[in-house]
């Protein structure tokens, strides 16, 4: 079958999410014999299990390199020598490009999965299932759905909605496109019904709960401009107590601490599944194999000149740099435990930067009791995490006190003293012991979200909606991202390296860089991905 129908035939896709136990071990599961949607709803357990397979492997093609190339390369954050991902980098992805075409067929995959429950999961259950488990079960379906086509709309702009893929079994190749403004109703539509039917407080097991949908619809508003709703929505979720700050920012990013009290929705993963199962970011970024002790860390990325400058920039921001990268002499006790832990080396350079990754960097598998491997950590990757809905609350006091409308961006000047924004605001900087503040502008506001989520898959996407809300043109995004600093750098000497010359490389974007090619092999299977977009019909 070409993979072009993957979305389309996606119904019967319930098929690989297997009859296992709860724990999260099991969200990766390759399937069972015997299980076919005739006999799998028959329990409560089995329903609550369906949807295990929505947070794991699903999600592997857009997370393993896609994912970052897109968000990190693209948006200036980090930089690359690697063949594979040096287009993302230099803003000249093709539409013959292989990781867009998993940037589309990952989360698209995630859709055929959730569209299979939403579509067998009621005409299967029998009366003896309680109502409210198969309700969040169709929840959590509509959740991961919007979650994925929220990922697609910010990377392609107009893509197709699908919910019956039976509708289009004799018409595959007349599949239409449909506006970005239908695809975000799309989104509000299934997150609201998320947030209605979900069960709340269970994001500890790895699922999502209506206090994860409600935290998403606060983030998608904010995109929409639609800052009266986003701030009630993040208002919600703060008012709820559900989630909270980890006192220490590098506790994040311990496999020991997946599905954490900040933890609002993530990928699941895990070591041993084989290919496809685990979080494989650490084999790609960690700077040497000796930090994983498995014979990779190929050191294919390094945060560029531009992110440290804007660390430097902040001054003090030491705890949160720690956090997020390493330089020469950066010492971490969790890397390394046997050998009294891992200092980086000062003549150490991912990509020509001086410094390395260490998000998603664990260490080997005795760092973090056995689970982690070749090319695999069980390290979640987080979709959201509440520190975003301190930081979208305040960001939606600005914008109402702006008094912008979609389409027109906050004016970077724009400020705002207001308590409530302050005090979220503030929260998000106090945990990295950096100096409080009495005011802050939206280029403020825009340079926290930068330091407080750098690599963690979110940059691209800030700088594509700061001129506005569906929008074709973006002259100050262009402009920051032309005034990067993309380039390498010399050795340095002995014993600090510090004294090295950066070798600048900037690029030209352009509008059409904001919305990514939609892969040949698609539009070759379905030319009307090629045409205007179609207004979606709601049901």
């Amino acid at each position: 079958m070409k993979n072009y129908l993957k979305y389309i035939y996606g119904a019967a896709a319930v098929l690989s999410i297997t009859a296992t136990g709860c724990k999260k071990d099991f969200f990766n599961r390759p399937p069972e014999s015997g299980v076919t949607v005739g006999n799998y709803y028959q329990t409560a357990e089995q329903v609550r299990n369906s949807t295990n397979g929505l947070y794991g492997s699903p999600w592997f093609g857009w997370n393993n390199k896609a994912g970052w190339s897109i968000t990190e390369l693209a948006g200036g954050n980090g930089r690359t020598y690697s063949s594979d991902v040096i287009a993302f980098m230099n803003l000249n992805v093709s539409n013959t490009n292989p990781l867009i075409l998993a940037a589309w067929d990952s989360p698209f995959t995630v859709i055929a999965q959730a569209n299979g429950i939403l579509n067998n999961l009621p005409t299967s259950v029998p009366a003896s299932v309680p109502t409210a488990v198969v309700n969040n079960a169709l929840g959590e379906a509509r959740l991961m759905r919007a979650t994925a086509y929220f990922y697609l709309v910010r990377t392609f702009g107009n893509v197709p909605l699908i919910e019956n893929p039976l509708d289009y079994v004799n018409n595959s190749q007349a599949v239409p496109s449909n506006p970005v403004s239908d695809v975000y109703k799309f989104i509000v539509r299934d997150l609201q019904f998320a947030e209605a039917n979900c069960s709340a407080g269970v994001t500890a097991t790895g699922h999502g709960s209506s206090g994860s949908a409600s935290a998403l619809l606060a983030k998608v508003y904010l995109y929409m401009q639609d800052y009266a709703n986003a701030r009630k929505q993040a208002e919600k979720v703060i008012n709820s107590g559900e989630f909270s700050l980890l006192p220490n920012i590098n506790d994040l990013f311990k496999t020991a601490n997946n599905n954490n009290k900040e933890s609002i929705l993530a990928m699941q993963w895990i070591h041993n599944g084989g290919y496809d199962y685990g979080n494989s970011i650490q084999a790609s970024w960690a700077f040497s194999s000796a930090i994983t002790q498995t014979g990779d860390g190929y050191g294919v990325l390094g945060p560029s000149f531009d992110l440290q400058n804007a660390f430097k920039e902040e001054g003090g921001d030491s705890t949160r740099r720690h956090a997020t990268y390493m330089v020469g002499g950066s010492y971490y006790s969790e890397i390394n435990q046997a050998g009294g832990g891992y200092k980086f080396p000062f003549n150490g350079s991912g990509a020509g930067t001086h410094a390395a990754p260490k998000k998603y960097v664990v260490g080997s598998p005795a760092d973090n009791g056995g689970k982690s491997a070749a090319q695999a950590t069980a390290l979640n990757t987080y979709i959201m995490r509440y520190a975003d809905v301190l930081l979208i609350e305040a960001e939606a006091i600005l914008g109402q006190q702006a008094g912008v409308n979609a389409g027109q961006g906050i004016p970077f000047t724009a400020s705002t003293s207001d308590a409530t924004a302050l005090k979220y605001f503030n929260m998000v900087r106090k945990r990295v012991n950096v100096p409080e503040v009495t005011s802050f502008t939206y280029r403020d506001l825009l340079r926290e979200r930068r330091l407080e989520f750098a690599l963690e898959q979110d940059y691209w996407f800030d700088l594509g909606r700061i001129d506005g809300y569906n929008v074709t043109k973006h002259p100050r995004a262009i402009a920051i991202i032309n005034n990067q600093e993309r380039g390498d750098s010399s050795g340095g000497s002995e014993p600090y390296y510090q004294d090295y010359e950066i070798y600048s490389k900037k690029v030209t974007a352009t509008d059409a860089n904001f919305v990514f090619p939609i892969p040949v092999r698609e539009t070759t299977a379905n030319p009307a991905l090629l045409q205007p977009p179609v207004p979606y019909v709601f049901k």
